[in-house]
């Protein structure tokens, strides 16, 4: 699918969150995924970018260009749809396969990592309750 229709994928996500929470979500936002993706702060293995944050909810652009090392969330669960790449990751301990159109749901607590193959991988997640990096919990 062409960048604009990711587009469309991302605000109609973005549109769909905020009916469920119009009450904390008073105004529309439209986002360029892509320019998202280029925004996104460096971390090892990774780039980062929350661009919606909810009292509910947060959706963020993740580019994996190596690998999110094991890990888990304490406070809620994500949802991660794989926009572009490839890659694998490991959930409770089964491999699984990451390819574009793939929908991955993590609940709160499980054990996960993520590794790109071939090039940088591209993820649109979502979490509830917001993501907060201070509720990770990194598994050596």
């Amino acid at each position: 699918m062409k960048a604009r229709g990711w587009l469309g994928v991302v605000v109609l996500a973005v549109a769909t969150a905020a009916a469920v929470g119009a009450a904390e979500a008073p105004k529309s936002e439209v986002f360029d995924f892509n320019e998202e993706v280029k925004k996104g702060d460096q971390r090892p293995g990774f780039t980062f970018r929350q661009f919606v944050k909810t009292p509910n909810y947060t959706a963020s652009a993740i580019g994996v260009k190596e690998e999110i090392k094991m890990h888990r969330h304490k406070d809620g669960n994500h949802v991660i749809y794989i926009v572009s790449g490839q890659g694998t990751a490991i959930l409770d301990g089964k491999p699984i396969t990451l390819k574009p159109g793939t929908v991955v749901h993590i609940p709160k607590g499980s054990a996960h990592n993520i590794k790109a193959e071939g090039g940088e991988m591209v993820i649109l997640d979502f979490a509830q309750p917001p993501f907060d990096p201070a509720q990770m919990e990194w598994i050596k």
